[in-house]
């Protein structure tokens, strides 16, 4: 018991260190003119690809067949991981700057919280729940003074930015559900919401607003997109669903709050801009915050 939840505690990290890197990546990719929703079309097709190749290698010819309960669930998911989650954020880092993208997102263990009482049955600790409020303290202290707070928001990043919300808490509650009694197998959850809302994604960008936009991709460009397939979405989110298995969703909600710090730690790399001594104090906050309640729940066993 205490080994798998080390083991989800772990993955979960791996998910916040992977994800770090995504919201200061958008934002240069989006300067440089592609469109965030071809970077995720890009994405769900190499995902799938890989995904599917490794699947018939290690399961066999018939792993991809699910019954229809399961199939209106991956559907679902694909909504909700792919298309209002994953692409909704990368958007929401375009119009808006990198801690405001981030002070929106990061409210969603809260949400999560909420919904887990009602769609995982699973009720977080008061720990938990006070390591949700001091993590909206600890984003208060970094960011609502910096780079205009959010007094200067855009409405289209912000929409962007809720509908981001509102999918990872979704998503994790769902894949919490299904997978912690293991009726699905994370692989090839992971397939599936890729398959489904990268279709999606293809279809309603193909409908509304075309592909004029990869004449913008160049080799540096071309190079950070590989990172977001292969980083922040292959190995992101597999390791989040398998962190599902072990751990609850208002846990892992909780530790992968710390991909706003390791944000902070690339954004100089990325775009030259350095964190100033509020963030620095804003992510110590929250690191203090997900380290209290993971390891008091450790210690409970």
């Amino acid at each position: 018991m205490k080994n798998n939840y080390t083991r989800g505690v772990l993955m979960a990290l791996g998910t916040a260190v992977l994800w770090g890197g995504m919201s200061p990546l958008a934002k240069f990719i989006g300067n440089q003119g592609v469109s965030m929703v071809s970077v995720m079309c890009y994405r769900a097709v190499l995902v799938v690809l890989l995904m599917s190749a490794w699947l018939r290698h290690s399961l066999g010819a018939g792993w991809y067949r699910i019954d229809r309960r399961l199939m209106r669930i991956y559907i679902l998911l694909g909504f909700l991981t792919v298309v209002m989650n994953a692409c909704g954020f990368m958007v929401s880092c375009f119009y808006l700057t990198v801690p405001q993208a981030l002070m929106i997102h990061y409210t969603f263990p809260l949400v999560t919280m909420a919904g887990s009482y009602f769609i995982t049955r699973e009720q977080p600790s008061r720990t938990q729940i006070a390591a949700g409020f001091m993590i909206i303290g600890g984003l208060y202290v970094g960011f609502m003074g910096t780079e205009g707070g959010m007094l200067s928001v855009s409405p289209a990043g912000l929409l962007w930015a809720a509908a981001s919300l509102i999918g990872l808490s979704g998503q994790t509650l769902v894949s919490r559900r299904i997978l912690k009694g293991g009726a699905t197998n994370p692989l090839i959850q992971l397939f599936y919401i890729h398959l489904f809302g990268g279709a999606m994604l293809i279809a309603g960008k193909s409908a509304l607003m075309g592909w004029s936009d990869l004449k913008a991709v160049d080799g540096a460009v071309f190079a950070l997109m590989q990172y977001s397939a292969l980083g922040a979405g292959l190995l992101g989110f597999g390791f989040m669903f398998n962190a599902l298995k072990f751990i609850s969703a208002s846990l892992v909600s909780l530790i992968c709050t710390l991909e706003l710090v390791f944000a902070l730690i690339i954004t100089p790399l990325v775009l030259g801009l350095y964190p100033t001594g509020c963030e620095l104090a804003g992510c110590a906050i929250i690191m203090a915050a997900v380290a209290c309640a993971t390891v008091r729940k450790n210690r409970a066993g």
